[in-house]
């Protein structure tokens, strides 16, 4: 409650300040317009809520184009920390830690992202896990898996979407874990970091057409997209099969946090060429393309 309130606060201080600013939204003077595009951006993430309620009621044309400029220059920005995070590890020879690096994508889509909040939120769940575990007895890696399920799924309720797969909001964090619904990876991505948290040792296997998730103690593999059911290395072939894929034993080798955000970036331009969001679609296109990855 106290939180809510100083963040209630800090933002009316900032909309004191951004209000003379607001207030020329309409000019139609360009160099005017990138001013107030710089100075309203200069602030951040904590104005994105603002500049999101005065879009709705912005009349002028003008003032509106403005005001997604803003938000399109933050979204850049999150992007652009996603390429600068990527090289810096690659520059140590580390591998990118999988929260951080989908925090920073959500930024793309959603720059008022909180990265506290959702992590507060995965360790409330983390201690929901272990708290299952205690209580159920759980001492196997198979009832601790049972225990991650019934957390994940039945308690908290993340589910795939049951119509419009290619919604952009089904992959970042910000929308996932508010709406819990997403696609195979990022309910994969969050099962992980959260299996991960709860003492489960869990990998992304990067099977085509369907993303899973193997504990490092077991041979067979977990569905998230299918609310956590096990499938075997026969399953997975059989799939394989149908789906008219040659199989290959690395299609089921783990892959790490890099993989996952290129995947992640090919199914975000495939939702936006659907969409048909032309500048959201130019900036992926980019990133691909600054790290070789065809889409």
């Amino acid at each position: 409650m106290k939180q809510q309130h100083a963040f209630q606060e800090r933002e009316r201080e900032v909309y004191h300040k951004i209000a003379p600013a607001l207030s020329l939204l309409d000019d139609p003077d360009d160099s005017v317009s990138l001013h107030i595009t710089e100075y309203l951006a200069s602030f951040g993430s904590m104005i994105v809520p603002i500049i999101r309620k005065e879009l709705k009621d912005q009349q002028s044309t003008h003032g509106i184009a403005t005001l997604e400029n803003v938000l399109r220059k933050l979204q850049a920005e999150g992007l652009h920390e996603v390429k600068e995070y990527v090289l810096s590890c690659r520059n140590r020879q580390i591998t990118p830690d999988m929260y951080t690096l989908f925090d920073l994508l959500s930024h793309f889509g959603y720059p008022e992202s909180n990265a506290w909040i959702i992590e507060a939120q995965l360790n409330a769940m983390a201690d929901a896990v272990k708290d299952h575990i205690e209580h159920t007895g759980a001492h196997n890696e198979e009832q601790r898996i049972n225990s991650l399920n019934a957390v994940f799924f039945d308690q908290f309720s993340y589910r795939p979407p049951s119509s419009h797969y290619y919604l952009p909001e089904h992959c970042f964090f910000y929308s996932v874990t508010e709406k819990r619904i997403g696609i195979p990876l990022a309910l994969s991505i969050l099962y992980i970091i959260l299996g991960n948290k709860s003492g489960i040792s869990l990998q992304g296997i990067g099977m085509p057409l369907h993303f899973l998730v193997k504990s490092t103690k077991l041979d067979t593999f977990i569905d998230v997209y299918n609310y956590g059911v096990t499938l075997t290395k026969e399953d997975c072939l059989n799939f394989l099969i149908k789906a008219g894929i040659p199989y290959s034993e690395t299609m089921l080798d783990p892959v790490d946090s890099e993989d996952m955000l290129f995947r992640m970036l090919r199914n975000l331009y495939h939702c936006y060429k659907r969409e048909q969001s032309e500048w959201e679609l130019e900036q992926i296109v980019a990133i691909l393309e600054f790290f070789d990855i065809e889409h």
